[in-house]
């Protein structure tokens, strides 16, 4: 029997693939992505931006009736009164004239009546509280699906500031926990970054990895298109969580494209029926003129199947989130390690061999950690005879096989010491990076473990490091 977890806290495992509110009338959740796939061609929707005065809120109002918008956005800040420096509104992003200024109270009051998906960007911290308790106040009056979006990510070389990310998802859930929740980077400057710096990286994927787990309402992580077209694997990981977390894709006329492969896998991929496109009309009609699909993906036996783990997670006395996400693309830990993932499949018997391989990447915390914890992080594999009545994070009896974040190995067996056996076996990994491609054998007798260090994007393994323990044969 197999049993994973990962092993102290400094360092964060990202990846690993196997062979009710006070006071609020809760309605049924329905998320907006959803009413888009219907309304849309091959997930492409349309959106009225910025619909911020009063001239453009009339337009809608008075526009044909087979308009082609599905939703209608507006952006709310915080307006601080100079006569009442105790008083601050909601009020739409202001426009140049004074006269087409409309508060956020008026704003919704008007959106209500189009009877189309109504997008909220919450533009700052502040304006958060207010413009829930504002909904909350008119949730009788509101028929249509709400998508509450705020930036909660800084993006590199970015000017705007995020809004909190705590304080935007606790609030929702006090105040209008029925909204489909939107969270996305700041924006900024294409011309000013490197390719790299437009990736999500997999430390980056782990704030929104914290987020996505403390969160049960739909979800739409909002990302720039040059941005999805470098960090598909990140997307599809976050997909893969669960059904109702769906990416809208953007873009303006600074997204500039030069390989739309990646792009068109993840739009014929596994999760294509939870993506939708915004995109300025340049990348628009790009699209329209690029095949559907190139390659067809389909998942073989040796890749991870969630349906043949459990998981087992305990309570967190620390304040930010520690325990696991299952995605169907692999597992993360994050935090402290207070979680358990147990292998569902019926045990092998001798002579039979039970395989398990995995790739794992470390990910270091930003803040310095003391020496002594970091050696003892990694990820940790136990083989039980069964599966015993867990009570805490720690297991101390079967075999313990340990991968370190620096390389080191090594295999232990903690059962009754026997004549003529080792207890312990040792190695360690020549590899400057942290991510790892291993491969565990249990034959009864013998415990093999391989492990290659590799650059994290092709998978090249780099100097392979084998050790092995030969135990007592299991029944």
């Amino acid at each position: 029997m197999f049993c994973f977890k990962f092993a102290i806290c400094p360092v964060w495992l990202v990846s690993f693939i196997a062979n009710g509110s006070y006071g609020y009338i809760s309605r049924t959740r329905v998320s907006a992505v959803e009413i888009w796939r219907n309304d849309s061609n091959n997930g492409e929707v349309q959106i009225a931006h910025g619909i911020n005065s009063w001239p453009a809120l009339l337009e809608q109002l008075n526009g044909p009736i087979l308009e082609r918008s599905t939703m209608i956005e507006g952006d709310v800040f915080l307006y601080h009164q100079r006569k009442h420096h105790n008083r601050a509104i909601p009020l739409m992003s202001a426009p140049l004239k004074i006269a087409d200024r409309i508060t956020f109270k008026e704003w919704l009051r008007e959106v209500a009546k189009l009877r189309k998906i109504i997008k909220i960007n919450v533009r700052s911290t502040a304006a958060v509280r207010p413009v829930l308790q504002y909904l909350f106040a008119a949730s009788n009056e509101i028929s249509s699906p709400v998508v509450l979006h705020a930036n909660v990510f800084r993006s590199p070389r970015s000017n705007e500031i995020p809004v909190d990310a705590v304080e935007f998802i606790d609030s929702t859930k006090e105040y209008f926990p029925d909204a489909t929740l939107s969270i996305g980077w700041t924006k900024n400057n294409l011309s000013e970054l490197t390719v790299p710096q437009m990736n999500i990286g997999w430390p980056e994927l782990f704030h929104v990895l914290a987020l996505v787990k403390e969160v049960d309402q739909p979800l739409v992580l909002t990302i720039r298109l040059s941005t999805a077209a470098c960090s598909t694997k990140q997307v599809e990981f976050i997909l893969g969580i669960r059904s109702t977390i769906s990416a809208l894709i953007w873009s303006d006329k600074m997204d500039l494209i030069n390989d739309w492969y990646e792009i068109i896998n993840l739009r014929s991929g596994l999760y294509s029926k939870r993506l939708v496109f915004d995109l300025d009309d340049k990348h628009r009609s790009i699209m329209k003129m690029l095949p559907y699909s190139i390659v067809v993906h389909f998942k073989s036996e040796s890749e991870f199947n969630r349906s043949h783990w459990n998981l087992i997670e305990f309570p967190s006395v620390f304040d930010h989130s520690s325990g696991a996400i299952v995605s169907d693309e692999g597992i993360a830990f994050l935090g402290w390690p207070t979680a358990f993932l147990i292998s569902l499949m019926r045990p092998l018997v001798f002579p039979d061999i039970q395989r398990i391989t995995a790739k794992l990447i470390f990910v270091k915390k930003k803040r310095n950690i003391n020496d002594n914890w970091l050696k003892n992080s990694g990820f940790v594999i136990y083989l039980l005879e069964k599966v015993l009545d867990l009570q805490s994070p720690e297991i101390t009896t079967g075999i313990k096989i340990f991968i370190g974040h620096n390389g080191r190995l090594s295999i232990e067996n903690r059962g009754k010491r026997q004549n003529y056996y080792n207890m312990k076996a040792a190695g360690q990994v020549r590899h400057d990076h942290s991510c790892y491609d291993i491969e565990l054998l249990d034959r009864g007798w013998q415990v093999e473990l391989t492990v290659g260090g590799n650059n994290c994007d092709d998978g090249k393994l780099v100097n392979p490091t084998k050790i092995t323990l030969e135990t007592s044969l299991t029944k």
